[in-house]
Order: C-alpha cells, then structure tokens, then sequence
C-alpha cells in the first residue's frame, strides 16, 4: 500500500503534539496545587479556592485531584462569611457601595452572605449624599453569616412642639395683656375671700375665748389656749391676704390704662406671720 508522503507528515506531526499538549496541563496543575497551599496557609482562603478549582479539573492527574478535592472542602467550611445590614434613619437601603480593606467589595446590598478571609478588616460604606461610614471588624475563621451593622443617622431641623409653641405663644404681648386684663378681679376675689376667712375665724376665736373665760379661766389647759391662739392667727392671716389682695387689685384698676402705653407691672405678695399669734407681717412688691 502507498502511503501519501502529506498523511505522514500529519500524522508525525500530531503525534508530537500530544505530549506537548498533556505536559503544559500538567504544569498548570501542579502551579495551582502549589499556590493553592501556599494562599490557604497564609490565610487567603478566597484566593486558595480559585486554585483549588483549577487542580480540580479532570486532565489534571489523579493524585492532584485527590488533594485538591480534600482541601477544598476544609477550605470551604473555613472560610467565614459577612452579611451587611446598612440603615439609614432607621430604614434599610441597598444603594451602599461596600469596599474591604480599600478594594471594592460590592456595589449594593442585596440581603446575601458575601465571604471574607478570616482576619481584621476595614469596611467602608458609602450612601449617596451622605458622608462616608468605616467599620473594623475582626472576621473568624469558620464564622458564618456574620452581621455587620451600620446606622447612618442623618441631622434634621428640629421642628417646634405643641409644647415649646403654647409657651411661646404665652410670652407674646397679646398673651400678656390677657392675663394683666384678668388679674385684678381675682386679687379682688381673693380680697373677699381673705375677708370672709377673717371674720369666720375671728367669731370662732372670740367666742371659744368667751368659753374658757367662763368655765377655767385663769387655770385653762395650754392646749386650749393655743386653740384660740391659731384661731387668731389664722383670721389675722386671711384679713392681711384679703387686704393686700385688695389694694393690689385697686392698683392695677386705676393703673391699667398705662399698660396700654407699654409699661409692664410685676407685683409680689408675700406674708409671714408671727408665731406668738399676734398677726404677721405683709410684704408687697411693686415694679413699675
């Protein structure tokens, strides 16, 4: 049989080629089973995975398969996972760019674990209009579906409450001359009222100290003199309250048309009565 001198050629040809072929595969096995130790001990857990990945392959030989196959599964179990929960003013957003340790990590937040290597990292997150957030955070070995919380709290105007309102609105002049309007016909009322105290405990005093001048006197218990003593005292207070109440609401009825030209008045009552029972002392104070 002829054989044509080209087949030949081929056939050598290809022949050749196939060691070639087989030796560059396993060369790049034996580069990733290499790196892929070299990555996991050092702690680079992600990038021993995308070796081990490679050594895996089925042109690679059989006892790199093995190894690699056995590590990747300790690689797997020991790489740690993070899960980012980014608010702002306490709703949740996705449009957060994330960055580890200077280099992107994503571009939003979809509620997924994302896995880190093991160790100290910087995270930066950043939210549109808003200034950027860092957090360093210890990352363990085998830690899984670790959540990395981050609040941004955004300043707003403080808005005015019912409260501090009606307190302003009770500064204002209107407010003001309301209350200036109503006060002398409650120091009036208050005048009467001291009047109408003063002549209820004076009678009640009169006549307990008729009694006792009647049955004891002069060898009547102390408890029943100072029973009479109070009585006083206390139609002595009510008549000083009742008077000064009085004469205070005289004075703002005569002197309430200067308010109108802008003068403010502040009066103060005060009284202190006297323990022997002799009445008190009735002190009033007046700004013009």
């Amino acid at each position: 049989m002829k054989i044509h001198p080209t087949l030949v050629v081929v056939l050598v040809g290809g022949a050749s080629l196939c060691p070639i072929a087989v030796a560059e595969e396993s060369t790049t096995c034996a580069d990733s089973y290499e790196k892929a130790q070299e990555e996991k001990t050092a702690g680079h857990l992600k990038a021993a995975l995308v070796q081990l990945k490679s050594c895996i392959d089925p042109t690679c030989p059989k006892f790199i398969r093995d190894d690699c196959v056995r590590w990747m599964d300790q690689t797997e179990s020991a790489l740690p996972t993070v899960v980012f929960a980014v608010r702002r003013d306490g709703k949740d957003v996705t449009d957060v760019e994330v960055a580890c340790d200077g280099e992107p990590l994503l571009s939003s937040l979809d509620g997924k674990a994302v896995p880190v290597d093991p160790g100290s990292h910087d995270f930066s997150f950043k939210v549109p209009g808003v200034a950027p957030m860092e957090r360093q955070t210890l990352i363990r070995e085998g830690e899984r579906n670790r959540i990395i919380d981050v609040e941004f709290v955004i300043a707003h105007e403080s808005v005015a409450s019912p409260t501090s309102t009606a307190s302003a609105d009770a500064g204002r002049p209107g407010e003001r001359g309301k209350v200036s309007r109503y006060l002398p016909y409650g120091l009036a009322g208050l005048g009467a009222l001291g009047v109408a105290g003063f002549a209820l405990f004076g009678l009640e005093g009169n006549s307990q100290k008729g009694d006792l001048e009647r049955t004891c006197s002069p060898y009547c218990q102390s408890s029943q003199v100072d029973s009479v003593k109070t009585k006083y005292l206390l139609a002595d207070t009510f008549l000083a309250v009742g008077l000064v109440s009085a004469g205070v609401a005289t004075y703002l009825f005569l002197t309430r048309h200067s308010e109108g030209a802008g003068h403010e008045h502040a009066t103060s009552i005060g009284f202190a009565p006297r323990t022997s029972g002799g009445g008190g002392v009735v002190q009033v104070f007046t700004r013009f």
